[in-house]
């Protein structure tokens, strides 16, 4: 027996010697490590391997910058070589002083040991290597003063029963360490204050304005610090433990609030799971947009908001870490879920401990609740309709090109169903499960297989098809009332995935709750005259793809306009109107909108419509509008939609109807690619609410293309509109518009370029035509406070960012049916920007073509921008400055 225990319950042990001294002007740090690796394996070991992690910061050339360019991010990958990093190894010896030979291959080290490690033996190790300190691309790095050292020292890969694992460092996926002891040594600038893994045990003063501090932790896997001159110390205790709370001195008051948050996390996890074992627990401020947990540390950006609960999320998940990474130190690369699955659920768990099940992201009152098992249903949700779903069990690597997937697979799934298993088994069971779990794996290397025999010894439970379909496949579940009558129904999973759930049923007798736990299941109700109500997973435990076909009958719920769209209910929006113009006088009216979810790009809702009439007091006249959009297709980097549109106002009539096909896996880098093919249908019978200038007297029928390719900064718009004159006795054109938009940080910083070409064939109405300065409709949302004609409108002084784009012209209505012209933007990202254009059009007047410029600035506000022109062709401060809103692209 105990021979077998010795196979199977067998862990590797590495103690650590370190002493480091920081070089804060050259981002250097040199490390002496004496380190002593226990064999505890039933097997001799001829070498060790070990991870360089700082190597991934060498070039453009390793996994994680390859990696990083499928996932289109490019900052690491215009860095100055100067602002990158890596690990040189000066030198490895034995005990008796004996050098050893190494190979290295990028983030992975190979030492070639002078003779077999055998089975219960030691060996020891001494390693000198020079760290060049990146800045802060990922976890490593400086920023400023402020230095996070993590992933910093020639750290052993870890020799479980599975081998050696070798993973590499890459830009989505953690870490596995050997558990062992650190004393650590480190030398820096004595106005430094440093925060760490571990305990300190005593510091010292040295030559050149410089200290050295040393510490001492026990039974961790890694060992990670954060040194900054600013920083200040809060101290706090909770159940014995020490919290040290680190932040910069100018966010003092954004940081005040993060001891409250660390304490109610520590206390609840004491109780649910277990005493954190160790003396200190540090919570520092750092500038990893991520955030990310060390043993006995974790590193926090960002700070408290007056809106959201974002930096309380961030705390206790960062410190569940503590629990499901710390103390259980599972594989992060191979069995991701089993850290930051476990740690999202705890996040879940702490939110309706503290807040109630009806909890909110943001704080404000005004705004409607946001639950946190909301935002996790929903990440689930567009990752099944999407079709983007990987099995939980993927290597973390293997979702670089579908972040999503990741979130999903790792963080989202494992949460929604560890709350179902909690309901399922019941809370106590669940609870006695991660108490056990967390007692026998403590300070080892668990598995998912050690979690599956936990949760089945607590709680007596053959589980296992459960846990293989939700770990190794991408099946679902799906309950929906298939059939009913006046005393029986039908209920069936649509679904792969059987997650048996509740029902609760009222009949005309009485309410009664049933177990459904069959793929397809029929319940007789012999004394029931009527079924009133059925109500499948009536506490919300279920994870289920869909819950609106849950309900009988179906629940439905009217709404102010702003709600979060719901999983259950199909809701109807309303939304008042009061306006006043000139020529209308005060215009009421009445919004509505319907819709099961909110069906928008990679979002899939169903049968969503918008209904609004406006009346003018003054004109007596009235106005409508109706649109309605359905998907007819969902599958994966494709979405087939159909819509219909039609408006009449003051002046014209205008519908629409025809296919918009959507091309692209959201989330990644992939490219884009909107074809939207319609029919469209337009009658302007009135110029009195429009500029004549720029309008016709027209009806005509017209067929229509619109096609919108992205990829990274690049965006490409064309669109073809045909009007035959078969259909249209008056009219008979061709138009085409091409339009392509690039933005650089390359050639020159913060450059936006646009390049645009149009042209008219035939007889066109004016409105029809191409403008110099832009575009003439506005979209829904402006034209409901803006119109057509006088001092606020387009032409005038709203600009839209269409057609030529020269807002130097705004005021002169010069409209072509030809035109190329390009855009430049410079600074574009800031608030203060400078635009020149340059065009050659077809002037009709003289009939030749015109070269035409425009220089300026623009003031950039959010989704309000105010341009003002300082030169064009025609003169220095030309006609008008302008108002540009983000939003009003295109209109109908």
């Amino acid at each position: 027996m105990a021979i077998i225990l010795f196979i199977f319950l067998w862990q590797q042990k590495v103690d650590h010697k370190i002493s480091c001294s920081l070089n804060v002007e050259e981002h250097t740090l040199n490390i002496s490590e004496t380190l002593i690796y226990h064999n505890n394996s039933p097997v001799s070991l001829e070498t060790l391997y070990f991870h360089l992690y700082a190597n991934a910061y060498r070039d453009n050339n390793t996994t994680f910058a390859k990696e990083l360019k499928k996932m289109g991010s490019y900052k690491f990958l215009k860095a100055k070589k100067s602002e990158r990093g890596w690990i040189d190894i000066i030198s490895i010896t034995n005990e008796n002083n004996d050098s050893l030979n190494f190979k290295i291959d990028e983030t992975i080290m190979s030492v070639i040991l002078d003779k077999p490690l055998s089975s219960s033996d030691s060996v020891v190790l001494k390693i000198e290597s020079v760290l060049k300190i990146p800045k802060i691309f990922s976890r490593l790095g400086y920023k400023g003063k402020h230095f996070e050292i993590v992933q910093w020292y020639p750290k052993p890969c870890v020799f479980d029963k599975n081998g050696w694992h070798r993973q590499g460092y890459h830009a989505i996926g953690e870490f596995y360490g050997e558990f062992g002891n650190f004393d650590v040594m480190i030398e820096l600038p004595a106005n430094y204050v440093i925060a760490s893994t571990g305990v300190p045990i005593d510091s010292s003063l040295v030559e050149g304005n410089k200290k050295k501090m040393h510490f001492f932790a026990g039974r961790v896997h890694d060992f990670a610090w954060v040194c900054d001159p600013d920083f200040e110390v809060e101290e706090k205790n909770v159940d014995g433990i020490t919290i040290e709370i680190y932040y910069i001195k100018k966010y003092r008051k954004k940081w005040k609030t993060a001891g409250d948050y660390v304490i109610d996390a520590v206390s609840r996890y004491n109780r649910w799971y277990g005493k954190y074992p160790y003396k200190r627990l540090s919570v520092v401020q750092g500038y990893f947009g991520g955030c990310m947990e060390y043993p006995n540390l974790v590193i926090i950006n960002g700070g408290e908001d007056n809106l959201t609960r974002q930096f309380e999320l961030v705390i206790i998940h960062e410190i569940a870490h503590q629990w499901f990474y710390g103390i259980l130190g599972s594989n992060e690369m191979d069995e991701a879920w089993l850290d930051e699955g476990l740690t999202s659920y705890t996040e879940q768990r702490y939110v309706i401990d503290k807040y109630g099940i009806d909890n909110s992201f943001f704080k404000a009152d005004f705004i409607p609740p946001l639950p946190h098992i909301y935002i996790n249903n929903l990440l689930y949700y567009i990752t099944l309709v999407n079709e983007m779903e990987k099995p939980v069990l993927t290597p973390s690597f293997d979702f670089v090109e579908t972040p999503l997937a990741y979130q999903t697979a790792v963080y989202t799934k494992p949460a929604l169903f560890l709350r179902y298993l909690e309901a399922y088994l019941g809370a106590n069971a669940f609870d006695s499960v991660l108490k056990a779990y967390f007692e026998e794996f403590k300070f080892g290397h668990p598995t998912t297989d050690d979690f599956i025999k936990i949760c089945e010894e607590v709680s007596g439970r053959d589980l296992r098809q459960f846990f293989y379909d939700f770990l190794h496949t991408t099946k679902y579940c799906d309950w929906h009332i298939k059939k009913i009558t006046k005393n029986s129904v039908v209920i069936e999973n649509k679904g792969d995935f059987l997650l048996p759930t509740d029902m609760l049923v009222q009949t005309d007798n009485r309410p009664q709750v049933l177990r459904i736990d069959k793929q397809l299941d029929t319940f007789n109700f012999t004394d029931a005259r009527k079924i009133k109500k059925i109500i499948i997973d009536p506490y919300d435990y279920t994870p289920e793809k869909d819950r609106w076909n849950n309900f009988y009958p179906k629940r439905f719920a009217m709404k102010p306009i702003f709600d979060w769209p719901s999983f259950d209910t199909y809701q109807v929006y309303f939304l008042p109107y009061l306006w006043y113009d000139s020529d209308d006088g005060f215009t009421p009216g009445l919004y509505l909108a319907g819709a099961q979810f909110i069906d928008a790009g990679f979002i899939k809702g169903k049968n969503q419509w918008l209904a609004g009439y406006i009346y003018g007091t003054k004109s007596h006249s009235h106005i409508y509008t109706f649109s309605y959009q359905t998907p007819l297709l969902f599958k994966k980097g494709y979405r087939l939609r159909v819509f219909l549109k039609s408006s009449k106002s003051e002046d014209e009539i205008k519908s629409q109807a025809g296919f918009l096909n959507d091309f692209g896996i959201p989330f990644t880098a992939q490219s884009g690619l909107k074809i939207k093919s319609f029919v469209d249908y337009k009658d302007l019978y009135s110029l009195k609410y429009v500029d004549s200038t720029d309008w016709s007297i027209s009806k005509y029928y017209s067929l229509q293309n619109e096609i919108s390719y992205a990829t990274g900064h690049w965006l490409l718009d064309l669109a073809i509109i045909f009007a035959p004159g078969y259909f249209n006795p008056e009219w008979n054109f061709i138009k085409a518009t091409l339009a392509i938009e690039k933005k650089s940080k390359i050639i020159l910083p913060f450059l936006y370029t646009r390049f645009f070409a149009g042209k008219v064939i035939g007889t066109a109405p004016a409105q029809e035509r191409i403008f110099l300065s832009g575009g003439l409709r506005h979209n829904f949302i402006s034209d409901l406070l803006l119109g057509q004609k006088g001092y606020a409108s387009p032409q005038e002084h709203i600009h839209i960012k269409q057609d030529g784009n020269m807002a130097g012209y705004q005021g002169y209505h010069i409209k072509t049916d030809g035109l190329f012209c390009i855009n430049l933007e410079l600074l574009c990202g800031l608030p203060l920007r400078i635009f020149g254009d340059f065009g050659y059009y077809y002037n009709q007047d003289s009939l030749k073509w015109q070269h035409s410029y425009d220089a300026g600035v623009k003031l950039a506000l959010g989704p309000i921008s105010f341009i003002l022109p300082l030169v064009n062709a025609e003169k220095f401060f030309p006609k008008n400055w302008s108002i540009e809103f983000s939003v009003a692209g295109t209109g109908f």
